[in-house]
């Protein structure tokens, strides 16, 4: 297991933590105890941070062949993008379709925001590894045409 699958653990395990943090609220109630609107939004907050976390390492530890660790971040950051671009607005469904609508783009976008510089990173790893070393020509341009003369 390399670096990128263990950062993806550590941070799944953190938003795990901080979603039992927010059930813990719930769960330790008394009788005279008030839920308030902000733990709702704790718990649908923390539990769409979770999932996205849960995707890269499902896909990196998945029950099919899985993938290495930044071809499964970077392909959920993918999914993540698209859904704050392309997420159709709730027209119905009443507050709680559209606070949770609210929490999803959040923890969207919680992600994007924690794997950026990662992604950023990545991407100039791949720019690095498809140029040719400095001093080399293409193979094309070594070799002249056939039919050509020098």
């Amino acid at each position: 297991m390399g670096r990128l699958e263990d950062l993806a653990i550590h941070h799944a395990t953190a938003a795990r933590w901080e979603l039992s943090e927010a059930l813990n609220r719930i769960a330790t109630l008394d009788d005279e105890g008030t839920l308030h609107d902000k733990d709702l939004g704790r718990i649908a907050y923390a539990y769409q941070r979770m999932s996205w976390w849960q995707q890269v390492t499902d896909l990196t530890h998945g029950r099919e062949e899985p993938i290495d660790g930044a071809t499964a971040l970077l392909t959920v950051r993918q999914r993540a993008q698209d859904l704050l671009i392309n997420a159709r607005p709730v027209n119905n469904g009443g507050l709680f379709a559209l606070a949770m609508a609210e929490a999803r783009r959040g923890g969207a976008r919680a992600f994007l925001d924690a794997t950026e510089k990662l992604a950023d990173a990545l991407a100039l790893l791949s720019d690095h590894d498809t140029r040719p070393a400095k001093g080399i020509t293409p193979a094309t341009a070594q070799a002249p045409a056939e039919g050509r003369r020098p």
